[in-house]
């Protein structure tokens, strides 16, 4: 009788194991089929298809507890272009949702309330548009929510009301995405840039430091130096000489990024630092185009970078575009961004 019940016991126990690994093996499933939808047509290496739960909670993309469940997501700043799939509903043990800094598009999807551990959304700095979801609205008052710097629709004033909503900046103003910051205390696990500043541990170093080429042309289209070189919003009403213009637009274009561009939270603790180098086309029209990362000290610092490039796009103005001989033309253009801890 002994022998029959301790063989049951570890017939239990083997079951059991059995179920939390068959389990997890669904979980890394699912995860590797949201991650493609999050990332959209194209490839990013850094983030591979995960084989195993053991790789998933290696992950700097990822945090599980001590009973391998995965209770997090953080792919803030990770170049992600796609959609966010209701199916990330289906990761029952999530505590937080990090995606901010991205570019992804679509609405928000319905069925974040079925997480009952969520405490923490941020779809900061995307381009996510609609309504937010009747589901949603439900939790807010529960979690804290960023939906800041997105094309959410807010028109309905009693809506605002009751979410309680506590911000509404945007990056300038006038062509940027809406801006809407749900939250109970502001006291999120990866900050904003209300509560976590890092605007004085970035240094913008000299273009001229970076780019010794002093080649005029690129190609047949393309120029590095032009008679006038393009010019950062915000300057041009004044009444300013043509030198004078250009000072004003290279400190407006410095401080545009001083307030917006961010320090990634992952490299921040790892202590990493380095010189990121953007490069980027400022267009005959005056819109940004072709940004390429050209130096990466490695982490997430070059998508930061790339980011607040991309992001120029949404200021309230376009760039004053290169002049030649009396006509706007392409102008190839190269940013250097330190990354500093203090």
């Amino acid at each position: 009788m002994v022998n029959l019940y301790s063989t049951f016991f570890w017939l239990l126990i083997s079951l059991g194991v059995g179920n939390t690994a068959f389990s997890q093996k669904v979980d890394v499933d699912l995860l590797n089929q949201i991650i493609a939808e999050l990332i959209g047509e194209q490839d990013i290496p850094e983030i591979p298809v995960f084989t195993s739960s053991k790789q998933v909670c290696d992950s700097p993309y990822m945090t599980c507890n001590k009973k391998g469940q995965l209770i997090g997501l953080d792919f803030q700043f990770a170049n992600l272009n796609g959609r966010i799939p209701e199916s990330i509903s289906s990761l029952p043990n999530l505590e937080y949702i990090n995606l901010e800094y991205n570019y992804l598009s679509g609405s928000i999807p319905v069925g974040l309330a079925k997480l009952e551990k969520l405490e923490e959304l941020s779809f900061h700095g995307n381009f996510l548009t609609g309504p937010i979801p009747a589901d949603l609205i439900q939790i807010s008052t529960a979690i804290d929510i960023d939906l800041s710097q997105n094309v959410i629709e807010t028109s309905d004033d009693k809506l605002i009301r009751g979410l309680k909503i506590v911000d509404q900046v945007n990056l300038e103003g006038c062509r940027s995405p809406d801006s809407i910051y749900i939250s109970n205390d502001k006291n999120l696990r990866f900050g904003n840039e209300e509560i976590m500043p890092v605007l004085d541990s970035v240094e913008i170093e000299s273009m001229r430091e970076i780019d010794k080429n002093n080649s005029t042309e690129v190609d047949d289209a393309l120029f590095k130096v032009v008679e006038s070189m393009p010019r950062f919003p915000g300057c041009e009403d004044l009444d300013l000489i043509e030198e004078e213009k250009h000072k004003c637009a290279q400190e407006k274009m410095l401080q545009f990024i001083y307030r917006n561009l961010k320090y990634p939270a992952i490299d921040r603790e790892m202590g990493m630092e380095g010189m990121v180098v953007c490069q980027f086309v400022i267009l005959s029209d005056g819109s940004i185009g072709d940004v390429k990362l050209m130096r990466n000290p490695g982490g997430r610092l070059g998508n930061s970078g790339m980011w607040i490039i991309n992001r120029m796009n949404y200021i309230c103005e376009k760039w004053v575009p290169g002049m030649q001989n009396g006509m706007p033309v392409k102008v190839l253009y190269t940013l250097p961004l330190k990354f500093k801890l203090q």
